[in-house]
């Protein structure tokens, strides 16, 4: 599919216009793998690009001791070679460089706080710029709550009527289940305002992602098809080739599949897909249009849980070309652990949109490749005319009628696709199905920035629109806690799937059963 994009400029570069962000990033837990893979590059790329103010200094806030110069060669280390430009010039470098800082803290310790923002209004003065602030808690979940406690006692939060602001930004879990989400957000209430708390999903800052509601909503060849009188069934696939790499194990373990990825990642991408037209494209409400579909989500059967949701674990195989071990076998992973690596589940959205519509959804660790989608699949018109073609080089042969798929790929080379149905060149009426892709990296070369590069602009400039609200994150525990409790009340050990394959066999009747199959997209 051939698309044209207009030359014609339509802004001036934030870098030449000066129209950066301004504010203090302290990131707390600045030793840590996120810090240095994910948050420091994306700064990096929203100052290169003129989002990030020159005067923003940057704190990096850890427990080891460590020198502003060694932290700036770590920051260096980190970046040399893995930011959009790959090398950095030595020119950029010293620009940037000058913005770093670390300062030394135990962030579960309240005493160390005061004379940490005595640290960063120094630095503030120095940039000449107002207390305005971002702490990113890079941190383990268990220091969330010790951490803003802290920043209260040491009035470090402003009040409502302050000049001046703090977000504050939480990376997943905020919580294990329902009681403990509830918790959780309780009590950061008692220091920061729901407008101060940004629940961060990266999986909400990347591209296809973000266009999923331009494309609905800003097409009106499409949105009259996604409902329940033209869409036959979606499903969600969020796929990982990787196992418990880097020392995951440990973590992954108290965790699992549903906890992990699905509990967030896929049911904020089915929120997207489900939700109504907002009356104004504003934060507000589309939270509160996510919100209705989440209540509105039920099982795919209410009789039982086993009969909705089937958890998988993997057992040794091949994954990448190289031999993998079983997930038992995994560093700092119990051998009688019944941690599930692999989760599908059949549910429905009891909405006037989508009565009736059957939404599949999956995740899992060492599947074939790394790879997300959503997949609209039409029903099949009510007659079946003519016969369909498919061909294999010069082998071809007559099969069933095809469906109709709308496709947004996430991940890896994020596109939208979308299959039909066309005449096979020749004296007969034959069907040969055909696919539109629209992919970003041929149509636009200047590269997608990273999910994290935007969703941090998002909270420089206050815009949660990306991110998770209180409600919306106990709406989502709320529906997968009762599988979480059924799992353990019944003792239920995950059915074993080969490293390399697609899942287990009861994921494939989950489908089979309406008889459906699922889609293996390749990378």
């Amino acid at each position: 599919m051939s698309t044209t994009v207009s030359t014609e400029p339509v802004s001036s570069s934030p870098q030449v216009a000066g129209k950066g962000q301004a504010a203090t990033v302290a990131i707390f837990g600045a030793s840590g793998d996120l810090t240095a893979r994910k948050l420091l590059p994306a700064l990096y790329e929203l100052w290169h690009e003129g989002y990030l103010s020159d005067t923003s200094p940057i704190v990096g806030v850890a427990r080891r001791e460590k020198s502003d110069e060694s932290f700036r060669n770590e920051v260096y280390e980190a970046l040399n070679g893995h930011v959009r430009g790959g090398a950095i010039s030595p020119e950029s470098w010293e620009r940037f460089a000058a913005r770093l800082y670390y300062r030394q803290l135990d962030i579960a310790s309240p005493e160390g706080y005061p004379g940490l923002d005595r640290q960063l209004r120094e630095v503030e003065e120095k940039a000449g710029l107002p207390p305005n602030r971002v702490l990113y808690m890079a941190t383990s979940p268990d220091l969330f709550q010790p951490a803003v406690d802290a920043l209260g006692a040491a009035g470090m939060i402003p009040g409502r009527e302050d000049s001046r602001w703090l977000r504050v930004v939480f990376e997943k879990p905020f919580g294990h289940d329902l009681a403990s989400a509830q918790v959780l957000s309780g009590n950061l209430k008692r220091q920061l305002r729901e407008e101060q708390i940004y629940r961060i999903d990266h999986y909400l800052g990347k591209e296809t992602v973000q266009n999923i509601l331009l494309f609905r909503f800003g097409n009106s060849i499409f949105e009259p098809l996604l409902n329940r009188s033209h869409v036959d069934h979606v499903q969600i696939t969020v796929a990982e080739s990787q196992g418990m790499e880097r020392g995951r194990g440990g973590y992954y373990d108290t965790s699992g599949a549903l906890r992990d990825v699905l509990q967030n990642h896929v049911l904020q991408l089915l929120c997207l897909i489900g939700m109504e037209p907002p009356a104004l494209f504003n934060a507000k409400d589309l939270h509160d249009e996510k919100l209705k579909v989440l209540k509105a989500l039920a099982p795919g059967d209410k009789s039982s849980v086993g009969k909705w949701v089937v958890p998988g674990q993997y057992s040794a195989g091949v994954s990448g070309g190289q031999p993998a071990v079983s997930y038992l076998s995994e560093e700092r992973i119990p051998a009688d652990s019944r941690t599930e690596t692999y989760v599908a589940m059949k549910v429905m959205i009891d909405n006037w949109r989508w009565a009736g519509v059957p939404f599949y959804l999956r995740t899992g660790k060492r599947m074939p490749n790394r790879v997300s989608e959503i997949a609209f699949q039409f029903k099949l018109p009510p007659l079946n005319l003519f016969s369909t073609v498919e061909c294999e080089g010069d082998m071809c042969d007559l099969v069933g009628q095809r469906p109709n798929n709308l496709v947004f790929r996430i991940q890896p080379s994020e596109s939208i696709s979308l299959s039909f149905s066309t005449k096979r060149p020749g004296m007969q009426y034959q069907v040969h199905p055909v696919t539109m892709d629209f992919r970003y990296d041929s149509t636009f070369k200047s590269g997608l920035p990273e999910a994290y590069e935007r969703l941090l602009l998002d909270v420089l400039r206050g815009d949660s629109t990306l991110f998770m609200r209180s409600d919306e994150l106990e709406a989502a525990w709320q529906f997968v806690t009762p599988v979480l409790d059924y799992w353990e009340q019944k003792k239920v050990v995950p059915e074993p799937y080969r490293a390399g394959s697609w899942g287990p066999r009861g994921a494939e009747d989950l489908l089979w059963q309406a008889g459906h199959l699922w889609r293996n997209p390749t990378a």
